[in-house]
């Protein structure tokens, strides 16, 4: 993994101003002016014209092409291919105009409980550009002019546009403007109609991005984002919208065979919407980046994860049964634990969040973030830990960056993390202040990861409170939270905000090496940038809602399951059945609440078994839903497709090691394997787990049967044996899928299928029915 260069000049960043909205008034204000902000934001620096003096000429780099059509042409124009498939092109400009251009803006940022807005207001853009020299170096090409606004000739900042090679098939960038007033630079080139985009982190509503306006920082993923839900979510703040993510990502691959990512963490906007033009811009005078070139859309992946590094396979521990997520003390995890034996359910382990003890606030039960054992909660803790430890069952917990203050308990001999860290200055802070971020009716503080001492004090939390205390397991919480105006030790906000979830996730890794137990011990994180997969064990999907909806509801956790493969999470997975309900009676009545039903959540159990993770969570709400230990109905439909996961375990370990050596994802978007296929380009609601499964889940209620799409081949129904689609060419069928026998399908001839069949077949798991009752 090569880091990219250090840029040659002085870099300059936006001013920005930072606020937490607050007025209910100024919000709504905000809702109304939306529609004119979309509107103008992607035109924000218009295409220019390009001039030059620099006659038409051929480079080679390495491998590349690059070609230049200039001064003896009407159109002056660059495009870069490669010696492997000249006529193939990685990246062109538009002829005749600019490719690079520039603009002086000032940011304005909200911040609302982890949900970010951003605001560009310009006060000039340098459009127009010329091309005064082109001069190659061995390796590295570089191309230099002057840049022009549209208003004014007095001022004409100079760029340099650098292409140097990595690899045979890696190309690095680099756009530099050379003015003290130039604070945002964007990049041009071609696109087509025909051409889609795929990747940019998780994206929960889109899965091809062709024709969006996609900004890249990490955020809370929002209530609804789209979804009907009551407006005050809006008025609030919190709503989210269809390009909110946790983990976000500044890169993409088309289906024409074609890669670019950003290696700035400034925030970013990737701009799709014009059918003919793309633009990248970053709030930063200097734009790195790197261009790829595969042959097929898996080789792009595994060039791009030999930079942002590749996820381990999961401990075999963890691959063999369900994570049980339960709260309400050890009782109660013995109670159903014996339930769950006696239907013979392969458990991994329990995952008791409520480890550190909970609290009531405006969003239902939420933990007390103050990183130790609550004995009034677990009184026999070690003793459970030991008796699942027996029983071949891993104990996990939670943690997340942050500290509050937690009163006293009695009769117990804790430490004050929250004094301790404030203390030793291991907080963010606000001018010389702790900084206390609102969390839905409390505020807490945020560790300082850009504090060396910070990071080794907390992994003697991990290392000690956590693993410690018998936890082999964790969900590594948050992330997306750091403040843009925060003060931190070594960094400015607006470069740190994306890079602090890949921090965090690093602190979690190293505590687990430092400890020896790598390859043991793991954790699952939901924020992450773009070096994220290097560093975490597990992905998970973040706040789904307990609903059908498309952009945050079932639908919106395949999506983003798919999505954030494509980007370098290759093993990932969502909460069985959601986290967030509005489970009010009233608003239920509108049509704007909703709960987890007994459909919904057999229905998520079907899609998750055929995904890196099994697991469940109660809740923000847990009394108000169906839980998997609701009835007996619960425990058996829960028991039986932890079953049909565990039979897929030799599976999926071939799969890890796919995703360990060349960064593929076990879930997978068709167009990874069929990408000449047109009919797949705009799939989003079926899915390949490897290359020899087909997944088509029931994504809405009331249904006993789904369209799918089968790519040339034949595919065998993996509950009946019957065969569908064709030979020679796709095909979509309509095929039965009641609750219990989602359509599953295995490629007829392929060997990796044969073991999966016989375990379901050992079993008795291929004939099952589970209830539809409320």
């Amino acid at each position: 993994m090569k880091t990219p260069w250090q840029s040659s000049y002085s870099v300059t960043y936006p001013q920005y101003t930072v606020a937490c909205s607050g007025w209910v008034l100024k919000r709504f204000l905000r809702l109304l002016t939306e529609p004119l902000k979309k509107l103008s934001r992607w035109k924000l620096i218009p295409l220019g014209n390009i001039s030059t003096s620099v006659p038409s000429q051929s480079f080679k780099l390495g491998e590349f092409i690059i070609d230049w059509q200039g001064s003896n042409t009407k159109q002056p124009s660059l495009r870069i291919s490669h010696q492997s498939n000249e006529a193939k092109t990685i990246w062109q400009t538009s002829p005749g105009s600019s490719f690079v251009s520039g603009g002086d803006v000032r940011l304005n940022i909200i911040e609302e409980r982890g949900s970010i807005e951003i605001d560009e207001h310009k006060h000039a853009d340098f459009t127009h550009q010329t091309v005064d020299s082109i001069k190659q170096e061995d390796d590295t090409l570089v191309i230099s002019g002057r840049l022009q606004s549209r208003k004014t000739a007095s001022k004409e900042p100079k760029y340099v546009l650098i292409l140097q090679t990595v690899g045979s098939k890696e190309l690095d960038f680099q756009v530099q403007i050379v003015d003290g007033n130039v604070n945002q630079t964007q990049l041009q080139f071609t696109t087509s109609p025909d051409e889609h985009f795929y990747g940019f982190g998780e994206q929960f509503s889109h899965i091809d991005c062709k024709g969006q306006w996609i900004p890249i920082v990490c955020e809370e993923g929002g209530i609804g984002r789209g979804d009907r839900g009551p407006k005050t979510l809006n008025l609030l703040g919190v709503s989210g919208n269809r390009f909110s993510s946790y983990a976000p990502m500044p890169y993409f691959l088309t289906n024409k065979g074609r890669s670019i990512f950003l290696t700035n963490t400034e925030p970013s906007i990737f701009n799709l919407r014009d059918p003919y033009i793309a633009t990248i811009r970053v709030s930063s005078s200097c734009m790195q980046g790197r261009m790829l070139c595969g042959e097929t859309p898996l080789d792009i992946i595994e060039l791009y994860t030999n930079y942002v590094g590749r996820m381990p396979a999961l401990p075999d521990w963890l691959n063999s049964g369900a994570i049980v997520g339960m709260q309400g003390g050890a009782k109660l995890v013995r109670q159903v634990w014996s339930q769950l034996r006696d239907l013979d359910t392969p458990i991994a382990g329990f995952w008791l969040q409520d480890w550190v003890g909970q609290r009531r606030t405006i969003a239902g039960k939420q933990l007390w973030w103050n990183w130790q054992l609550d004995e009034s909660t677990y009184p026999d803790w070690q003793q459970l830990v030991s008796d699942l430890a027996e029983a071949e069952i891993s104990v996990g917990v939670y943690v997340n960056p942050f500290l509050v203050e937690r009163p006293h308990l009695p009769n117990q001999a804790q430490r004050n993390l929250y004094r301790e860290a404030i203390q030793q200055g291991f907080v963010v802070k606000q001018a010389e202040q702790p900084y206390l971020i609102k969390s839905t009716d409390f505020s807490a503080a945020l560790l300082d990861l850009t504090n060396p001492d910070a990071r080794k004090w907390f992994k003697t939390i991990l290392k000690d409170e956590v693993m410690g205390k018998g936890a082999k397991f964790w969900m590594t919480d948050f992330g997306e939270a750091a403040p843009f105006d925060g003060v931190y030790a070594h960094e400015a906000g607006l470069l740190y905000h994306n890079q602090y979830p890949v921090d965090w996730v690093t602190v979690n890794r190293e505590a687990i090496q430092e400890a020896g137990r790598e390859g043991d011990a793991w954790f699952f994180n939901r924020a992450g940038f773009l070096q994220t997969p290097s560093q975490s064990t597990g992905m998970w999907l973040g706040d789904q809602n307990t609903s059908w909806g498309l952009n945050d509801g079932i639908a919106s956790a395949l999506k983003g399951a798919i999505s954030g493969g494509i980007s370098g999470f290759s093993i990932n997975h969502s909460d069985i059945g959601g986290y967030t309900s509005i489970a009010n009676p009233i608003l239920e009545a509108l049509g704007i609440g909703f709960r987890r039903s007994r459909e919904l959540l057999y229905r998520w159990m079907e899609m998750n078994a055929f995904t890196p993770v099994f697991r469940t969570h109660e809740g923000n709400q847990p009394d108000k839903n169906v839980q998997f230990y609701t009835d007996k109905d619960t425990l058996v439909t829960f028991s039986y497709w932890a079953k049909v996961y565990a039979a897929l375990a030799v599976y999926r370990q071939q799969l890890m090691v796919e995703a360990a050596t060349k960064g593929y994802p076990l879930v997978r978007h068709l167009v990874l394997h069929y990408p000449n296929d047109s009919n797949v380009y705009k799939l989003e609601d079926q899915f390949l787990l490897g290359s020899d499964f087909l997944v088509a889940p029931v994504l809405k209620p009331d249904k006993n049967s789904t369209n799918v799409y089968f790519p040339a081949g034949e595919w065998v129904h993996l509950w009946s044996g019957k065969t569908y689609g064709s030979l020679t060419t796709g095909t979509q069928q309509n095929v039965p899928a009641p609750l219990g026998q989602p359509a599953v399908f295995y490629r007829q001839g392929s060997k990796a299928p044969e073991l999966v069949l016989n375990a379901l077949k050992a079993q008795n798991l291929l004939n099952f029915s589970p209830s539809r009752q409320s």
